[in-house]
């Protein structure tokens, strides 16, 4: 099984990346993929709005671009993870 960072799983990804930046430089501030400049609800809008903090942000921005960027099925995981990791934090009752 390849470890996330082996070379054929991020080589790819990562030039598809740098050739959408080349023609859209907003890709890097404001992807579509987490709402775009123009929206009231861009990921890190609502993440600094809400005062999330590191899990409960990247659950939202998870959830928010769930099947816009890669798999969602992928995605709703990565943001089950945080939350998980969110609620291990918490007191137990």
């Amino acid at each position: 099984m390849l470890d996330y960072w082996d070379e054929p799983h991020y080589e790819k990804p990562l030039h598809k990346h740098i050739e959408q930046m080349k023609h859209n430089p907003d890709a890097i501030n404001h992807p579509q993929h987490y709402g775009g400049s123009e929206s009231t609800y861009e990921a890190i809008k609502v993440i600094e709005a809400w005062e999330l903090g590191f899990n409960l942000g990247n659950v939202l921005k998870y959830i928010s671009r769930a099947g816009k960027k890669g798999s969602r099925i992928d995605d709703l995981k990565k943001a089950q993870w945080y939350l998980t990791r969110e609620i291990e934090k918490l007191p137990k009752f």
